[in-house]
């Protein structure tokens, strides 16, 4: 495991720092579309962080997931959120790379990921405090997969409901049972998280 990356340590962010963070993923994607829009400077913290970007869209007075990418590596937090702004919204194969017209229906959240720590087992963690990212090995292959923590608390699931779902979207598709979550290897995180819609986001920059 990548020591040198804030594992294990708790960074504080200001209420400023959280939605200037949010604020400059929609700098990024709108002057992706229209160059003469304008890039603020983000007050953001020193160091480097795993991190993750997630836009989500307003459709029919619902908001569903349009894409959500990131990093467990060490990246800057203006560098990471350049990049992973675009990426999420233009790469995410599970979806149509987004289009200008979508913007004003957009949230987008930052998630900053620190405190990580090895489980003591498969169900060593707290649904709705930390994320999880599994890893295991068959015969044949190695898996892994994460969820950032509000997945499981959003999706209404137990840990053995998020640990199977988990399990798949790693790509293991054979049997799973008690004997097998528990030969997989938990590490479990928290993150600081931030969220902005793009309504606050014209307001926040007038």
């Amino acid at each position: 495991r990548d020591s040198s990356v804030q594992r294990g340590m708790s960074t504080k962010f200001s209420e400023t720092q959280q939605s200037d963070s949010c604020a400059y993923c929609f700098d990024v994607l709108e002057n992706h579309f229209d160059s003469k829009a304008g890039v603020h400077e983000p007050d953001l913290p020193k160091g480097k962080f795993p991190l993750f970007v997630t836009w989500k869209i307003r459709e029919r007075g619902r908001w569903q997931l349009r894409g959500c990418i990131g990093t467990f590596g060490e990246r800057s937090l203006k560098e990471g959120l350049k990049e992973y702004a675009l990426i999420s919204a233009l790469k995410d194969s599970r979806f149509d790379p987004m289009e200008k017209s979508e913007i004003p229906s957009l949230s987008v959240n930052t998630s900053f990921l620190t405190d990580f720590e090895d489980a003591k087992n498969c169900y060593d963690w707290t649904v709705g405090k930390h994320g999880i990212t599994i890893s295991f090995k068959t015969s044949y292959k190695s898996y892994s997969a994460t969820y950032l923590p509000e997945v499981c608390k959003e999706q209404g699931w137990t840990k053995e409901q998020c640990l199977d779902s988990l399990i798949r979207k790693a790509g293991y598709r054979g049997s799973v049972d008690a004997s097998f979550r528990e030969r997989v290897a938990v590490t479990r995180y928290q993150s600081v998280k931030a969220k902005m819609t793009y309504e606050e986001y014209k307001k926040y920059r007038p």
